[in-house]
């Protein structure tokens, strides 16, 4: 069976694309022109130039394709990029399933984000069935909600639509980087704080093996939340430190200089010549407060079992270095010793 993988190049796209292809999968990947393929270095797939706001191209890409994962979208938080975050992560992902519509590909996943699920705290995180409430903290966690309805609808009963939500991923294979670049600061020394909240993370190698789990077993319209471990952020920060052999952030950050410094971010990123280029900021004030999720259903269902995200650290630390972004000359020095076999 042909698969099609849209979305090869991001950090989690790749990590599926490595897994299929060691695995002997037949894999055939739709990439923009302009993508870093680095992460895809080497791997016997098929590549098709193509976007997911171009129809013609995603029906050229589904041709004979059995099943596809649908891994694309963008990851921004500010006002300035509300209409891009919009269409690509709901038009396109409406896109992605009438094309598959219209090509007879029987199944699609569709990867969402833990952003859409209400999250919540360690004696109550976040689960599949809790949906946000009150006004959308950012476009990005709009889009997420709204990419799983339009996907849905545009199944309509003739294409299985499943859905992933992964929570926040750290692996080789970040070309752009994209949380990646949260590790890259940790290790320059940059980080000196943390802030008082929380998040899931997982290894970015778990959770494409937990897509392939969620396309082979999962029930046609259910969602999956593929996390990892519920950490506060001195406890991540702290571990990045320890594998990038430097100082771990020692300074609590107060929630009120996170609130102030959104809205100078949110001002800043407004000005012409800066606007659609802020990297996060506007979602700042919600690192002051815990975000976990649990991905029992998946672990029930699915047989999913994430190892833990240090091996998702260091897998990327590695691999930054090995592509120049960190320098090769300062020898990295992680602490314990780790299984590396799936």
């Amino acid at each position: 069976m042909l698969t099609l993988l849209i979305g090869a190049t991001g950090l989690l796209g790749a990590n599926l694309a490595h897994l299929l292809c060691k695995r002997g999968d037949r894999v055939r990947a739709l990439v923009r022109g302009a993508s870093d393929r680095r992460g895809l270095r080497g791997l016997p797939l098929e590549e098709v130039e193509g976007d997911v706001l171009d129809p013609p191209s995603l029906d050229r890409a589904m041709a004979g394709v059995g099943r596809a994962y649908h891994c694309a979208g963008v990851v921004r938080f500010d006002a300035g990029s509300a209409e891009l975050v919009r269409r690509v992560n709901v038009d396109g992902t409406r896109n992605v399933v009438e094309a598959a519509r219209r090509s007879g590909v029987a199944r699609v996943l569709c990867v969402s984000s833990a952003a859409a699920v209400r999250q919540g705290s360690l004696s109550e995180p976040g689960t599949e069935e809790r949906m946000p409430e009150g006004p959308p903290r950012s476009p990005y966690h709009e889009s997420k909600v709204a990419g799983e309805a339009a996907a849905r609808e545009a199944g309509a009963g003739r294409v299985e639509v499943v859905t992933a939500n992964p929570s926040l991923l750290l692996g080789a294979y970040d070309a752009r980087p994209s949380t990646g670049a949260l590790l890259l600061a940790v290790a320059r020394g940059v980080i000196a704080g943390y802030p008082a909240g929380g998040t899931n993370a997982v290894n970015a190698q778990d959770a494409a093996l937990g897509l392939s789990l969620v396309m082979e077993r999962g029930r046609p319209g259910e969602r999956y939340l593929l996390g990892g471990e519920n950490l506060t952020f001195k406890e991540l920060l702290t571990v990045a430190a320890e594998e990038a052999g430097v100082a771990p952030p020692r300074v609590p950050v107060p929630d009120l200089a996170l609130a102030v410094a959104e809205k100078v971010a949110a001002a800043a990123f407004s000005l012409p010549g800066l606007r659609g280029l802020d990297p996060g900021a506007g979602a700042l004030r919600g690192l002051a407060h815990p975000s976990y999720v649990s991905s029992m259903k998946a672990t029930r269902e699915l047989g999913y079992r994430p190892r833990t995200v240090r091996l998702g650290i260091r897998d990327a630390l590695r691999w930054f270095q090995e592509e120049g972004m960190l320098p090769r000359d300062v020898p990295l020095a992680p602490r314990g010793v780790l299984a590396r076999e799936w």
